[in-house]
């Protein structure tokens, strides 16, 4: 089987994976979670600026609790969050409404969580008082938010499918025969959800909750977040890219609710004053692992604009490099190409890794401080990222892996734009002689 037969089968793989409606549920709902997540972010950041005298005016005129408020109603309630936006996308992928499973996949979320009781005293009277724990519903609730999210969207798809359903007449307004069609659905589903809620609470683990959390996240967590994790990951990303596919939204799909978790976590011990837990969170990777966007290419970026011979790639520097600065990183994948190109595979993997690795090693010697849980939108600007994620010093850490960046891409850089530059050379001369053989018939005519 030639290599070319080999590239085929390892795109259709991919293009499957990508297209599975599952993992697109799971990625969309993630991605719909980023205005919660950047608002609760942002603002347990601004609460948390390292700087004595800000932190003294915040705390003593109580702005500080009121700036962390937004972050507790966000990042403490991911779990709700996330069961929504994937139950509702699953269900937009059958083409039914998915404000429906979206809801009830809350209902059903909250119905496997398990309660706490306090004791409180009213008048003279101490009465148990029932509430859910922000733990649950929280980062320690995102895998069961998934499954849950996927599970009610498929289930009420099932329903819908079966036609068993209530059917109104047509002279029913729309919004009220939606409402009377879900109810068969609602009900089973939820009763479906209350008997396991049930059955959990006989057992061990006492929850579902439980169940996951501690034979599925945990270890799913402690791989993925771990330095080698986050390696394999970013290589599979910037393998994907080479092949022209967009890696980021393949491997996110299974990656996300894992870094996702852990940006979460740290941005609530940076709320409450704690070390946070994670060296790697949304904020590492956007700042040592995308630098340009997938396959830190602002290093190629910066060999286009400043080393460049040949006219193509001065052109193609000078058109990408502003996408790139911002990490947006399609212009000059495919307007170089590097996908395909057999003079970029190795760096296009290859420079991740060593930038991710340079990031790690700064902040374990603590010549960089940890993360805080910042996730930052995309399209926030090289060096900015740094500066807003850990301050001076990670902007300098930054710093020094764009350069190493260049250096990576630098020899490869050379090769292609030394075979660009003989094929210009080569089409100029090409020109040259086409041109001298028009005049050289031109004059034979004339002497004719």
């Amino acid at each position: 089987m030639s290599f070319v037969d080999n590239l085929e089968k390892i795109q259709l793989a991919a293009e499957t994976i990508s297209d599975n409606r599952y993992l697109k549920a799971v990625s969309k709902g993630m991605v719909m979670t980023i205005p919660a997540s950047i608002t609760g972010a942002m603002c347990t950041l601004v609460a948390n600026l390292p700087f004595d005298g800000y932190q003294n005016f915040i705390q003593g005129n109580g702005l500080k609790s009121l700036l962390l408020l937004p972050g507790i109603f966000t990042s403490n309630i991911m779990g709700l969050i996330v069961v929504y936006f994937i139950a509702y996308n699953l269900a937009k992928s059958f083409d039914i409404e998915g404000m429906f499973p979206g809801f009830l996949a809350i209902v059903s979320f909250l119905i496997l969580t398990p309660l706490a009781t306090i004791e409180q005293q009213v008048h003279d009277t101490v009465r148990p008082v029932d509430f859910i724990s922000f733990d649950y519903i929280g980062s320690k609730g995102m895998f069961v938010g998934i499954i849950v999210g996927l599970v009610v969207a498929r289930l009420y798809y099932w329903f819908v499918k079966n036609n068993i359903t209530i059917h109104m007449p047509e002279s029913v307004p729309s919004f009220v025969e939606k409402s009377f069609s879900s109810i068969i659905p609602f009900f089973a589903i939820t009763f479906l959800m209350a008997l396991v809620s049930w059955g959990f609470s006989f057992t061990s683990f006492g929850s579902i909750h439980n169940l996951v959390y501690s034979v599925l996240q945990v270890p799913i967590q402690q791989i993925g977040g771990s330095v080698g994790g986050v390696m394999v990951a970013y290589a599979l990303i910037g393998l994907f890219w080479w092949f022209g596919i967009h890696g980021k939204a393949i491997i996110f799909g299974v990656y996300a609710p894992i870094i996702q978790t852990m940006t979460i976590e740290n941005m609530n011990a940076a709320a409450a004053g704690t070390t946070p837990p994670n060296l790697i969170d949304f904020g590492f990777t956007s700042v040592f692992l995308e630098i340009g966007g997938g396959g830190c290419v602002l290093g190629l970026a910066i060999c286009f604009i400043f080393f460049a011979k040949s006219d193509q790639y001065k052109n193609i520097g000078r058109i990408t490099s502003i996408p790139t600065f911002f990490g947006i990183n399609e212009p000059i994948t495919f307007g170089t190409p590097i996908c395909l190109n057999p003079n970029f595979l190795i760096p296009t993997v290859v420079t991740p890794l060593v930038t991710g690795l340079i990031g790690y090693l700064a902040i374990t010697t603590g010549m960089v401080p940890r993360m805080i849980g910042a996730q930052l939108p995309t399209g926030t600007p090289t060096f900015l990222n740094a500066l807003i994620a850990g301050g001076w010093r990670m902007l300098l850490a930054q710093a020094l892996c764009v350069a190493v960046s260049v250096g990576i891409y630098f020899p490869f850089f050379k090769m292609a734009d030394n075979l660009e530059c003989k094929r210009e050379q080569q089409a100029l001369k090409e020109k040259e002689e086409e041109a001298e053989d028009v005049e050289v018939e031109a004059q034979a005519t004339v002497v004719e």
